[in-house]
């Protein structure tokens, strides 16, 4: 059964890692609901992104594996649900401003 996931990625700050992990959600047919990116306030090399998809659950953990293999891809996580989601884009929307 499908239902919301938030997916929680950190990763160095390059310009093509956005594209390679949309790749893998596009590749698995998963549908990106939103998604924020980021970089870290201490350190412009690192940086992250928070993404609310739907799919199944053992579709959400091949893409976790299938993420972290990338080079660039310190962690990747995930969570059921979308309220952390909103937890995640509150914060960030707070250091931005």
């Amino acid at each position: 059964m499908k239902q919301n996931f938030t997916l929680q990625i950190t990763s160095d700050n390059n310009f093509s890692i956005l594209n390679r992990i949309v790749n893998v959600l596009n590749r698995r047919r998963v549908r990106i609901k939103k998604l924020i990116a980021h970089e870290n306030e201490d350190d412009f090399m690192r940086g992250g992104a928070i993404l609310l998809v739907y799919t199944t659950p053992d579709m959400m953990e091949k893409i976790k594996h299938q993420l972290e293999k990338l080079i660039e891809v310190e962690q990747a996580n995930y969570f059921s649900g979308s309220e952390l989601y909103f937890e995640l884009s509150n914060q960030n929307n707070k250091q931005v401003a």
